[in-house]
């Protein structure tokens, strides 16, 4: 019997996502990743949609986008179901969410979306993107810099940002890497990472603050997002 698309998904096992945004009833992984999804989704979500409309003057216009970091490319799925004619994930699956993607996305019949298998570092050579959303691994490097500059460099038009940071301090000069309890990875404060991303002569057009509530360490529960325009 053909599953219905509510439950089409149920054989892949459990998700990183929910994929409800697409009529999908996907079972998720457990523990962190409903109420981590469930603050950040809808921020993501209206910055790309913004990002998108601002980058057409008619609706015919192609519009490309390219998720750094994107484990199994659910925002780069998204900006293609919100109507980018080409986009692309990228990701070292390191932890194994990505080996998904490329299924999820041929299920939900995406066939603009493309991934790559490929490590991010600050002398990757990427193609230029009108997007360009870098929203799942800035915290898991050493150089957050460097590789902030890689996708303000890739991005057209528009980059989006989000990154974890700590709720431990606000001092805002903070930073520690790797960061606190791990042995790989970065950590800002709400603050040093703004003070740090206002030091760059970019155009901020949005910026948002709110609590990953799945993650209990406070060294893990914040997330700050910006939306910048080229």
């Amino acid at each position: 019997m053909r599953k219905s698309k509510k439950n089409f998904l149920d054989d892949l096992g459990p998700l990183y996502h929910k994929y409800s945004l697409f009529g999908v009833d996907n079972e998720q992984l457990p523990g962190i990743y409903e109420l981590n999804q469930k603050a950040k989704e809808p921020i993501l979500l209206a910055y790309i949609a913004y990002a998108i409309a601002k980058s057409k003057s008619s609706v015919s216009d192609p519009v490309s986008f390219t998720e750094l970091f994107c484990a199994d490319g659910f925002y780069a799925m998204t900006a293609a179901w919100l109507g980018c004619h080409r986009s692309i994930g990228i990701d070292n699956d390191r932890d194994g969410y990505f080996s998904k993607a490329k299924l999820i996305a041929e299920r939900l019949n995406l066939k603009q979306v493309e991934f790559r298998k490929e490590e991010i570092t600050p002398s990757s050579r990427f193609e230029p993107t009108d997007i360009v959303a870098n929203v799942g691994g800035l915290y898991h490097v050493e150089n957050p810099l460097q590789i902030l500059d890689l996708s303000y460099r890739m991005a057209k038009k528009f980059l989006i940002v989000q990154s974890a940071v700590t709720l431990a301090t606000d001092d805002e000069n903070y930073f520690e890497s790797p960061a606190p309890g791990w042995t790989w990875g970065n950590r800002f404060s709400r603050q040093s990472f703004d003070a740090m991303i206002r030091r760059l002569p970019w155009k901020i057009i949005d910026f948002h603050f709110n609590e990953l509530e799945g993650n209990e360490r406070p060294e893990d529960r914040g997330s700050v997002y910006y939306l910048i325009q080229k």
